[in-house]
Parts: structure tokens; sequence; C-alpha cells
């Protein structure tokens, strides 16, 4: 395991139920999180990795595989719920991008009841990320995603909006979040910041804790830093962690300049 330390941030390399049950309890005020789906995306000769290829934008050999997105990808889910919930502080939430509809694993629908069968959370709500036309597959094409929301049992929901207009669609564009068509410099299921800061700002304050277990690239890191947020990241990947260190010092060094 390595640690990396900035202002207000901390960095694992590691496997996060290694890492994760070494946190302190109830100290976390939101998990902006996008854990690996299973669906072994960018690897094998997969549809994602052929479109990169075709595009210029894939590197040789098998692509760029990522960390545990095959079978094992529901039960690592499954497994952090109880430890991440331990985390949180009670009325906080875990905000968890998902898959969309589909066969022949209905993969939110099964995350969903998870979430409301782990000890201390309540499922609250499915938001509808429309990316707009036109997303990959076949049939009906894959044009959005979600993210799944529970909160920790014990206190109200932390809710800072005022507007009384939060729906439970993120349309295209909306609030600056536009999907992603990853280059060879960015993780291959990379996430918007912005879409992270949306989130960010409806359940935490300035100051507050914001934890992802699966940081990837830091897009969600790079959200909390700019909204004033203390942040956890971590990753299994050295390439990923090595990237989002560098993107976090570069964002950093912006601030001190402003």
């Amino acid at each position: 395991m390595t640690i990396w330390q900035a202002e207000g941030v901390t960095l694992y390399h590691g496997d996060c139920l290694e890492i994760l049950p070494a946190l302190d309890e109830s100290t976390v005020d939101l998990v902006m999180t996008d854990p690996p789906y299973g669906h072994n995306n960018n690897n094998n000769g997969d549809l994602i990795q052929r479109l990169e290829a075709a595009l210029g934008r894939g590197l040789p050999g098998n692509g760029r595989p990522i960390a545990n997105d095959g079978p094992e990808a529901n039960g690592l889910f499954k497994a952090i719920l109880p430890i991440v919930s331990r985390l949180l502080i009670p009325g906080s939430c875990l905000c968890c991008c998902c898959g969309g509809g589909g066969g022949p694993d209905p993969q939110f629908a099964r995350w969903s009841l998870w979430l409301d069968e782990a000890i201390d959370l309540i499922f609250k709500q499915m938001i509808v990320w429309d990316k707009g036309p036109m997303g990959l597959g076949w049939h009906y094409r894959r044009s959005y995603e979600t993210i799944l929301v529970a909160q920790k049992r014990g206190a109200p929901c932390r809710w800072y909006d005022t507007s009384h207009r939060i729906e439970n669609v993120l349309r295209p564009g909306a609030y600056g979040i536009r999907k992603i068509i990853p280059s060879t410099k960015q993780h291959p299921t990379e996430k918007p910041w912005q879409l992270g800061a949306f989130f960010i700002g409806l359940h935490t304050q300035p100051g507050d804790l914001v934890l992802d277990p699966f940081m990837g690239r830091g897009s969600f890191a790079e959200a909390a830093i700019r909204a004033g947020r203390r942040f956890i990241g971590i990753e299994i990947d050295e390439t990923w962690f090595e990237m989002a260190k560098a993107r976090i010092s570069d964002i950093l060094q912006q601030q001190k300049m402003l």
C-alpha cells in the first residue's frame, strides 16, 4: 500500500477492501464513487476497445483493462457496503454510479436492493443520467447510466439544495455534465468531474469529507477539491493512481495561483 497526501487530500494505492476497514468510523460526509460494473470493458477485443482502435485512441495488446471489471465486480460492490456504512456519518449519503437497464443482469435493480438491505443504509433514489444520443451497444443502444443514492440511517438526510427543483433525471448537458469519450490519457470509463460536483453540492458543505473507494484517475477528487471539500481516494491500479496524483497536484497548484 502507498499513501500520498496533500492539502486536505489523502490517496491510497491498494485494495479498498483492505484499506477501508482501517479508516475512522463515522467520519465520512459523502461516498461518491464509480465502481467497476463487471462488463469487462476495454478488454479482449470488446466493442469499446475496437472503437478506440478505429479512432486511433487504442493501445496495442489487450487494450486498457479495468481492474475487477469481470464477474467479481458484483461481489466487490456488495462487500464494501457494510464497510462504507460504518464510515458514513448518520444522515449522509452514498452516491454510486451504475449501469442502465438491460439483461441478462439488471444490475441497477440488483445493486439498489443490496443498498437497501445493507446494515444501516436506506435506498433513497435512482437518478438517470441522460448522456445524450447515441450510446454504444445493439438494438436499444445505451445512452444513459444511473446513479444510485442510499442514506445512512440515524438522522435526516443531509440535503443542501434550496431550489426545490432537483429532478431524478440529469438532462444532457445540465449542470455542465457532458459525457466523456476517453483518450488514452483518461480512464476507459472516466466520468466528468461535474457529475461528482452535482452530488457533492447537494449532500455536503465546504470542509466536509468525500470518499471514493474506486478513484480511477480522480474525477471525483477534482470535484471535491474545486468545491472546497476534503477527499480520500483509493485506487488499486498504479497507472490511474499516479495519474490521479498528478491531476490533483495540478488542481491544487492552480488554486494557489488564484
